[in-house]
């Protein structure tokens, strides 16, 4: 009873704490198996994700936790597009992890944050104030020189990167788009993605990495296996929790868990798998990047607040 009336207290702070410490975690286990365990096999991992995630959704809609209209062949069609944009954005994602390391990783992919912002211009026609485009771009500058300053540089790893900013920008303007033509929440766009984009990933997985995971030896490995479930478990998790923020919490409040466990994960990935060989050019091109993701928190909570005055 009072755990209950706790949790109901404070279910916002709660929501807000598991998205951050579950987007923080994903990153690490993805790192673990891609690269401690040398599982280099990026699209079997996406394809055990995407089976974790249809498996909860299917799961907690026969529950009535959630709902999602049934499979349509009509919005298989209208979501096509965005299930391919889908898949590059994992399937790129988890190749560009597996070859940079965690810090240089999450500094590079604030460059999704300014293509997000060039592609609503031209494609919405939607205008961001001029600070928010300097704080971004700072962000930018900063990982810029982070990577210049990285001895450890991989050039296919950050290509990786920059591909998976580009695609998701894309997938994040579009999937807005289609959320309005087909009138689906969170959960109906998570389901038809992952049940659009499974059979295309297991084909990519057989013809790209098939014979490599048939002479894999860790299958046996705890730590492996433990590494590859909550990977896949996580990946739902985060989905859901980012759902849960934005239906609990005000978006700001979700935009500020975002950039605070970036900042976290970070640090922590400066020292956790001894794959970062620290320099003053490094550090300053991170230290910059940090800082302009404060700034960039603190224009959004000052939007917050103008809004609420002005209503």
């Amino acid at each position: 009873m009072i755990l209950e009336k706790f949790v109901e207290e404070h279910k916002g702070f709660l929501v807000a704490f598991g998205y951050g410490v579950t987007s923080v975690s994903i990153t690490f286990f993805n790192k673990a198996v891609l690269s401690y365990y040398g599982f280099d096999y990026s699209n079997a991992l996406t394809l055990g994700q995407m089976l974790f995630s249809l498996f909860f959704l299917v799961i907690m809609k026969h529950f009535k936790m959630i709902s999602y209209p049934d499979l349509n062949m009509d919005l298989i069609k209208k979501l096509s597009s965005l299930s391919l944009l889908f898949i590059l954005m994992v399937v790129s994602g988890l190749a560009a992890l597996a070859k940079t390391n965690v810090p240089l990783f999450s500094a590079l992919r604030r460059l999704s944050t300014l293509i997000v912002i060039i592609g609503e211009r031209i494609l919405l026609e939607k205008k961001t104030p001029a600070d928010e485009i300097q704080s971004v771009v700072l962000m930018v500058v900063g990982a810029m020189i982070a990577g210049w300053g990285d001895v450890t540089f991989d050039f296919i790893g950050s290509i990786y990167i920059l591909f998976n900013c580009f695609v998701t920008a894309g997938y994040l303007i579009y999937i807005a788009k289609k959320s309005k033509e087909t009138g689906l929440n969170t959960f109906g766009l998570m389901f038809y993605c992952n049940i659009i984009s499974i059979p295309a990933t297991i084909v990519l997985t057989v013809i790209t990495e098939g014979q490599g995971l048939l002479q894999y030896e860790n299958y046996s490995n705890l730590g492996f296996q433990f590494c590859f479930l909550m990977s896949s478990v996580q990946a739902f998790l985060l989905n859901y929790f980012i759902f849960l923020c934005s239906t609990y919490n005000s978006p700001l409040t979700t935009s500020i868990t975002g950039q605070i466990k970036s900042i976290l994960q970070t640090i922590i990935g400066l020292f956790m798998f001894g794959d970062v060989v620290l320099s003053l050019v490094l550090v300053y091109g991170l230290l910059l990047s940090t800082l302009a993701s404060f700034w960039y928190t603190f224009i959004k909570y000052r939007q917050t607040i103008n809004r609420a005055r002005g209503a």
